[in-house]
Formats: C-alpha cells, structure tokens, sequence
C-alpha cells in the first residue's frame, strides 16, 4: 500500500531544509496515547500468557510513537511509550533496551529524556521500581552512538513500561515505524505530523493490515515567516502477531510490518518545485562524479594501462583477456570482509596493499576491464541481508554494494572478485537478492541477479552387499554451480585432505572410506568430483539377521525446513536447486528385501518442481533413482504449501532404510 501526502509551506523553508535546520512552530504539546506509570492493573500483572500467541515468551500491551517538528531548533522530535508483559524466562531480554543515535557530518540524534518503571506483583500487591539515570550507559561509535539500559526487577510476570524523547536533523525519511516486531503486540499505533509544502511518499510495508488509517488537517500549525497548516497521520493495529524467521529468506526488514516514508519534493508559492526524490539518471552522474567512486574507477584505469601487457599476455580474444583480468584481479586482491559501493581506501592504495573492502576490489576489476577496452560498468546492488532497495525512485542509502558488468557481443556477464572460490561469470551468494542497476553515463538500468545456472549434486553410488554382511562399494560425488563453490570453500576450510575424508566419515557414520580422490578443486569453472571406496558396514553384521541401509544418507537434504504451518512471505533459494542420487546395489541370493518401495512422482504446480523416485528390484539387483528439482529460485507465499508438501513426502521416505533379510 503506497500513499502521497503534500502540503504547502513558506518559501525560506527550501534554505533551511537543505541545512535540516527548520524554524518552525509545533502548535500545542503532545500529549496523545496514554498515560505513563497509571495504566498497568492488577489483573495485567496476574495475566500469564498473551492473546495474540499463547507460547509468546513477552507481549507488547501497548505502544505509541508518534514525530512532529520542533519550532525553535528546526529538528523532528520523536516520542515512543512502550508497555511490555514479559511472561517467561526466554522474555527477560526485554528489559534490555539499546538504542541506536545516528551520527552525521555535522549533527546528530540526541536523547532528549527517558524514563522508565517496571511494574511486579509483590505479596499479591501492585509494586513499582523507576529506573535509574545511572543504569544508563553510552557507547560511541564513528556514525552512531548506543544507549543501553536495563530496567530493575524484571522477572516473569512482571510489566515493562519506558518512555523516551529523540530529537534527530535526519528529516529526509522522517522516522519511520515497525510495527511488527519479535514478540507479538497487543496495539500499536504511530502519529506523524508531516510539514507543510511536502510530498512524502509513504509506503506501508508488510503482510498485516492496518486497523487505523486516519488523517486531519490541524490548522495554523507552524510559524516560519508567517502562519501554514500541517497534517497528522494516525496509523495504528492491533493482535499484531510476532514476527518468526524461518529458513531461506532474505532480510526481515523486508516483510515486518511497517510505515517508511520518503521526502520526494517540495513546492513553493511561486510555483517552484524542487524535487529531492532524484531521477536514476542523476544519481548515475552523481556516483560517475564522486571522489570514492566514478575518480576511483578512472584511476584504476590507468594503474593498469601500465600492467595490462602482462595480464592478458596469452589472451587471444576478449572472453579470454577479461577472463585473464578477472582471475588476476581475484588473486592479487584479499576482501576484508567490508560490504560498500565506495572505496574505502582507494584504488591505487589497495592495488599496493592487495587488501581493501568490496567497493576497492570490483571497482578496480572495473577500471582494469575498461583499459582493455572491453565494455564493462557498475552495478549496483543491496546484499540478500540488507534487504530490497525501493523500487518506487532512487534512494542511493538502500544500496551497499557494487559489481560488475561485462558486455561481449550479445552475451553479458556479471562479476565479482572479492571471493577466491567464485568463478568467472557468477556473482556470490550474498548478491542474489531481486535486481541491481546498471549504471552508465546516461541511465541507470534495472538488471536481473538472478543466476543462469542451477546449484547441482550428482551421487552414483555402486554397492555389494556380501554374505558376510559387508556393504561395500565406490562412491562418486558431483557439485555443480553454487553447489561446487560451496564444497571447494569446505573442503579448503581443513588443514588436510586426510582431515576432510574423516569428517565425512564421522557425518556418514561409516566404517571406512579410502582411495579419496578429489578432481577440479582448483578448476572454479568446472565441476568437482570426489570418488571414494566406501564401506557403509559400521558394526560386525556376520551374524545379523537384517542388514538395514539408508541409501541417502549422502543426500543434502537430512530434515524439513519448512515446519511452519503458514508463511506470509517469499521462500528464496537464492538459485534454483538440484539433487540426484543413483543407486546400484547387488546382493547375495541367500538375503532378500523385507520390503520393496513404492515408486512415486510429486510436481509442483506451474512447473515450480519435482520430486520423482524409481526403484527396480531384478533378480539380486536393485536400482534406485532418486531426484528433487527446484526449478524457481523464488517461490511465493501461495506455494508455500505445496513446497512444504513435497519436502514433507520426499523426506519421509529419505528417512525410510532398506531392510535385507537373511534367509
């Protein structure tokens, strides 16, 4: 739900805003949502559990918040009163409170005042203790500052109450509101007072709907060189259920409920408009003019018109000479682990140190590919952890990451160097996150990051089962895509081969595995291999009357991640997934199958997946087929189910051994 509000304001402002200094006059004090330190009952603190979710370890019974301007310091005052029931020992964390005071270059947030009482039951009576100024600790860091406090007495059953009052200059996103959080609330509802002569887009984000949608226009509300008018927006809910994380999906901030807002532009009595929502093709220019990024490429340009000679040497085409720039770049260069679009140090100092954060590293390979004169450009992106940039108009602070693209002929690539196990033409994990931009001097160009191939495993496995009850045979592994990058980064992460062969032993609880050979660890473009001998036998089974075997123990995967029983949001792969598993197995004529399976093929619909299993029993011959095909790296929430459905039955019968009867 997108709203657009605007209004009117005197012609001076424009100055001021640009400043985020305001002069301007909040009419009347704030004294909307309800009262401190009188509202908690006796039957609140006897309460055990929380409407909203009986297995809840705390419930949120009230909050207010609510934004307006300030007249004599021009700055956004913010007030939040919260009422929190913490109703297990799991909830005692939320009498821990930190908040987090942005810092800029040349103002900052402020912590106007605080207070806070926790409410408990005392011999059956209501009793009180006040926080203490002296429990309040500050810890400053370069962009923000943390205030962390405690509140006395809590214990379960007990009721947290805190309120407290920020000032903030950062007026361009006003103060945004969640209204959903890790504990479910009872109510919540927010107050903004937007400016005269703004537009502000202002998104409500989230599956939830909103209980309270009001607005009113108060009259004579600010003073700046004479008298306008402003709005108040009042949005609230109630039963707000707590927000669970669950397996493969992106940032959160992505799907809590909440009201964000965006400053687009401001008009003037004269008929101006000064738009501060830009367009993408200026903020292309703007990032092409910046010191620490568009100067940092034309720099890296020509560090290496002077080293190209000896990068691309044997490169005989421009697949092959980008391909040369790209592993060169990823070898000389070690990421320090730093996200940014920026460089941080600069181009030519990290091309002396080989170290430096994502921004040093891939502008560098871009300035490198531009002095080959291959047509490379930026892309810009937000990581899978920092959650979607707004797509309704550009807001740079949404991104905080950059790569690269290469166009040759018809085929366009995207890289990244700051990872030694990535291969040419695929980006990490991190970045497959919906779309990036594109940035040339003209546009800025929305471009999928969705991979063109699928993360991919192959087990063949060759087995024998002899009289003496030894299950014995070759194992071959094949990873494929996100799949190979991923086991050559764990083979890699063990001081020894021999190390790596005993964890896989140890995982598969087998009795031996020898003759390990590893092929392509070292090739990223290609597949890696691993054959074993395997023996599967971890007890003396001479004796035994069955033999029970679980053939997919290799499989990845062991257990459902899906046990939620709706979900409200996308479930991401991040890139579509494949798992096969083959199976022959011979076994001597005097053991027979208890049991034989039932063959079973389960598809998603649309064409979103599936899940098939064959399995021929000839003579003492079995054979068994098995694969799961994810087809989409993202599924929306209305396949959840059949998503769900289909792990459900596959790992049913993942979980189910083949039993061999001794006759």
């Amino acid at each position: 739900m997108k709203f657009t509000v605007l209004f009117l304001m005197e012609k001076y402002f424009r100055l001021l805003l640009l400043l985020t200094l305001i002069p301007i006059s909040h009419c009347a004090a704030q004294e909307q949502g309800f009262p401190f330190g009188t509202t908690v009952t006796l039957s609140d603190l006897v309460k055990t559990r929380s409407e909203v979710d009986s297995a809840a370890s705390a419930v949120v019974i009230n909050e207010f918040g609510e934004a307006y301007f300030d007249s004599e310091s021009g700055r956004l005052i913010v007030n939040i009163h919260k009422l929190t029931k913490i109703l297990t020992k799991e909830g005692l964390d939320e009498g821990n409170f930190e908040l987090y005071l942005r810092i800029g270059d040349k103002s900052q947030d402020e912590l106007v005042s605080i207070k806070g009482v926790t409410h408990f039951l005392r011999d059956g009576s209501k009793n009180s203790a006040e926080l203490n100024r002296k429990s309040v600790f500050r810890e400053k860091n370069p962009t923000y500052e943390l205030v962390k406090f405690s509140m006395p007495n809590t214990e379960v059953g007990s009721i947290v109450e805190v309120m407290y009052t920020i000032s903030t200059p950062f007026i361009l996103n006003f103060w945004p509101w969640e209204f959903q959080s890790d504990i479910p609330k009872l109510y919540s509802e927010y107050w903004a007072q937007i400016p005269a002569n703004y537009a502000y887009n202002i998104a409500l984000r989230g599956a939830l709907k909103l209980e309270k949608n009001e607005s009113q226009l108060v009259r004579d509300c600010f003073r700046a060189g004479g008298v306008s008018d402003c709005s108040l927006l009042k949005f609230g809910m109630k039963n707000i259920p707590a927000f669970k994380e669950e397996q493969y999906m992106t940032a959160k901030s992505n799907f809590l409920s909440a009201i964000n807002f965006e400053l687009s532009e401001i008009k003037y009595f004269d008929g101006r408009v000064d738009k501060v929502t830009k367009e993408w093709k200026d903020v292309a220019q703007e990032l092409f003019d910046h010191s620490d990024f568009g100067v940092q490429i034309r720099k890296a340009k020509n560090i290496f018109e002077d080293n190209l000679s000896v990068i691309t040497a044997n490169a005989s085409d421009p697949l092959l000479k980008a391909k040369s720039i790209y592993y060169w770049i990823q070898s000389h260069y070690e990421w320090n682990e730093r996200f940014g679009k920026y460089t941080d140090k600069g181009t030519k100092y990290t091309f002396d140190n080989k170290k430096g954060n994502v921004g040093d590293i891939n502008l560098s390979l871009l300035g490198a590919l531009q002095s080959a004169d291959l047509n490379a450009n930026p892309v810009i992106l937000s990581t899978r952890e920092n959650g979607l940039p707004t797509s309704l108009y550009p807001v740079l602070s949404d991104f905080n990451y950059v790569i690269v693209q290469l166009q040759i002929g018809e085929e366009s690539f995207l890289l990244d160097a700051t990872d030694p196990y990535i291969p040419f033409g695929m980006i990490p994990e991190r970045c497959l996150n919906g779309s990036g931009r594109l940035l040339t001097k003209k546009d800025a160009i929305e471009v999928n990051l969705m991979p063109k191939t699928k993360s991919r495993s192959v087990a063949n496995l060759s087995l024998k089962l002899n009289n003496s009850g030894d299950l014995i045979g070759t194992l071959q592994l094949k990873y494929l895509g996100y799949q190979a990058i991923d086991k050559r980064r764990n083979i890699k992460s063990f001081a020894s081969e021999a190390a790596y062969v005993k964890s896989l032993g140890d995982r598969w609880k087998v009795r031996e595995i020898h003759q390990h050979k590893i092929e392509g660890l070292n090739d990223l473009e290609g597949a890696l291999t691993e054959e074993m001998e395997i023996d599967f036998n971890s007890h003396d089974a001479s004796s035994a009357e069955r033999i029970y075997f679980n053939p997919f123990i290799i499989g990845q995967w062991s257990s459902n991640p899906f046990v939620a029983s709706e979900r409200k949001y996308p479930v991401d792969f991040g890139v579509a997934q494949e798992e096969i598993i083959l199976l022959n197995l011979e076994y001597p004529a005097d053991y027979k199958l208890d049991e034989i399976p039932k063959n079973m093929a389960l598809a998603m619909p649309d064409k979103g997946g599936m899940f098939k299993f064959n399995f021929n029993n000839i003579g003492n011959k079995l054979n068994i087929y098995y694969s799961l095909n994810l087809t989409k790296p993202v599924y929306d929430s209305s396949e959840y189910f059949s998503l769900k459905d289909l792990f459900e039955r596959m790992l049913q019968l993942k979980q189910t051994d083949l039993v061999f009867i001794k006759l």
